[in-house]
């Protein structure tokens, strides 16, 4: 498979996976909503459906618009493995988060069955193929943390002012 091909597949792999995401959320943002209890609302939001799927439409279009506007360019390289480290990441966060519910959560299947094979696949390609260096790859991790915490709390928080004036 070219590289071309498989930095195509971080956009299309992560539209399958936040397509489960969209369409088993309402009940899981119902539980943890209902969930989070006094003063830990002021820390922790409720968070809205609609506002979810904001966010969730913004994630899944960046990758694309990297891909269809750059993929030539180094840094879009960089860009898409670097979301496809954030999408690794992921693969933990519904792990914890199913271990945590005694069950499933939202995303979990495709992040088991799609995400964690092909993160290791693309990273291992793109080390060995030298699009990348180790030491490159390995500071996506701390980044990644960085995006798939902080960063994406918010774009919720954006998501639900966009949302509010819609």
């Amino acid at each position: 498979m070219s590289r071309k091909t498989l930095l195509w597949l971080v956009p299309v792999l992560l539209t399958l996976h936040n397509l489960e995401e969209a369409f088993l959320m309402p009940a899981f943002i119902e539980k943890r909503n209902a969930s989070v209890q006094g003063a830990m609302r002021g820390v922790v939001p409720p968070v809205t459906y609609k506002q979810f799927l904001i966010a969730l439409v913004i994630i899944t279009v960046i990758p694309y618009l990297i891909a269809l506007l750059w993929l030539g360019r180094r840094w879009a390289v960089y860009l898409l493995v670097g979301f496809q480290v954030v999408m690794l990441i992921n693969v933990f966060a519904h792990t914890l988060m199913a271990l945590f519910l005694h069950g499933y959560a939202p995303g979990l299947v495709t992040a088991i069955l799609i995400n964690l094979p092909f993160s290791l696949y693309l990273l291992k390609r793109a080390v060995g193929e030298r699009w990348m260096s180790k030491r490159a790859v390995a500071w996506m991790f701390p980044i990644g943390l960085l995006i798939h915490g902080p960063a994406l709390a918010g774009l919720m928080l954006l998501s639900g002012a966009i949302a509010d004036m819609a």
